[in-house]
């Protein structure tokens, strides 16, 4: 295992939170995921700190913090633009709802705090100030094994909160590992307490897979945990046969900047076309809504209806029909999810490339061309076409009738000409 180096800004960050904790006589230790990803990558994402000090004293000893989760111990130190997580050590508690602890035990012991966590490779600390690395539940075996495990009893572990089987398909995806036979097992049997998981907390998991290299991988464990049909029923029953080999080969190579995009993928490669499934699937996810619209739009976007995407007229005419601000979210899609039909017929890699390659050169001369695309790039506006005689309806309809007069004569797009145009309609 690779020895642990934190680079600035992150060092002189840490070197402050744990010499104001000392210097007050507590302990405190970088701990968690940031040590984890310290190990693997060797670099920070998030600082989270644990220490023997209570919450009051965390506030008293550091002059500006956040009480974002202070009933749980967590106030967040701000120092330098940097947010810092302080939790105080706490013990085991019990648990009533599978979400969260009915009450909190704080403890005095780094090793307490340790044996309550949840996966091993999570269960690393490390202090700055003594270079030492503190491991009490094997965690670094584990790295080392690429395997993730629960931290002591995992059926324990997966009835304290039900979120931790879907948050470890996440992470074992994440990083590459598989999954303990033992843990995997108690996955499979917490299903009816992971089921009671809020829809927006597995969203916030889904989510955070939108910008990871290992997508696949995510939807295997989710599949492998039997945990996908507790949120996506409809996805599970789609996940057979040609339609769930298309998607786990296409799923990890998509480009995607949205969640409506990704779910966009999910239906188109696993052929579900049921509008009402579409709908209850996101709805039961609680999808923000503006997402939610956007995928629908994919899912029925002109662009993969047209006959040649490399035919400029037809690619203009079907970009016409898009909202200029999702224009290339609909590229995007569109493009990858034919060139994913294209794959699944036969077609060797090659010719996919390049027909999609082809596809975007041409979507992106349009664009540098500034050929008009929308009503609001005609030369004319609907006070012009008013002047002329026109009222209420007709303008919207003159304007759309120039609109296509322009997509295929774009050299006709003066504000002279489409007057002459209007006044020969009229």
């Amino acid at each position: 295992m690779k020895s642990i180096f934190i680079a600035e800004p992150y060092y002189s960050v840490c070197r402050y939170i744990e010499e104001t904790l000392v210097k007050h006589g507590y302990e405190a230790w970088l701990v968690g995921g940031s040590v984890r990803d310290l190990l693997i990558a060797g670099r920070l994402s998030d600082l989270d700190y644990t220490t023997n000090a209570r919450p009051e004293a965390v506030q008293k000893i550091f002059p500006r913090t956040v009480p974002v989760g202070i009933k749980f111990g967590t106030l967040l130190v701000l120092y330098r633009g940097q947010k810092v997580e302080v939790t105080t050590y706490r013990a085991d508690a019990d648990y009533e709802d599978g979400r969260r602890p009915s009450t909190v035990e704080y403890a005095q012991e780094l090793a307490v705090d340790i044996r309550r966590r949840d996966f091993t490779i999570n269960g690393l600390a490390y202090s700055v100030l003594k270079k030492q690395l503190a491991d009490y539940c094997g965690g670094v075996d584990d790295l080392e094994r690429k395997l993730l495990r629960t931290i002591g009893d995992p059926m324990q572990r997966f009835s304290e909160d039900g979120l931790r089987p879907i948050r470890g398909c996440r992470i074992a995806a994440k990083l590459g590992f598989e999954i303990e036979p033992n843990t995997l097992t108690a996955m499979r049997h917490c299903v009816p307490i992971t089921s009671k998981v809020a829809p927006e907390r597995f969203f916030d998991e889904w989510r955070k897979t939108l910008r990871m290299k290992n997508r696949r991988s995510y939807w295997h464990h989710l599949l492998e945990a039997h945990i996908l049909p507790a949120f996506l029923p409809h996805i599970a029953e789609a996940f057979v046969g040609e339609a769930r080999d298309q998607f786990l080969r296409e799923i990890d190579h998509l480009q995607m900047r949205s969640m409506a995009e990704y779910a966009a993928a999910l239906f188109f490669l696993l052929q579900i076309t049921d509008r009402g499934k579409i709908e209850q699937t996101l709805r039961g996810t609680k999808f923000p809504t503006a997402d939610m619209k956007l995928c629908l739009n994919l899912l029925d976007s002109p662009l993969l209806r047209i006959a040649d995407a490399h035919g400029r007229l037809d690619l203009k005419r079907a970009l016409a029909q898009t909202g200029r601000r999702d224009r290339i979210a609909h590229m995007r899609f569109a493009t990858q999810m034919r060139a994913a039909l294209q794959t699944s017929s036969g077609l060797q890699p090659g010719p996919v490339r390049k027909g999609r390659e082809l596809a975007v050169s041409l979507y992106k001369s349009i664009r540098r061309s500034g050929e008009p695309l929308d009503i609001s790039d005609l030369a004319v506006t609907g006070t012009d076409l008013q002047a002329k005689g026109l009222q209420g309806r007709a303008v919207g309809e003159a304007l759309e009738k120039l609109k296509l007069i322009v997509l295929e004569q774009p050299q006709l797009n003066t504000r002279e000409r489409l007057l002459q145009l209007v006044g020969k309609s009229t």
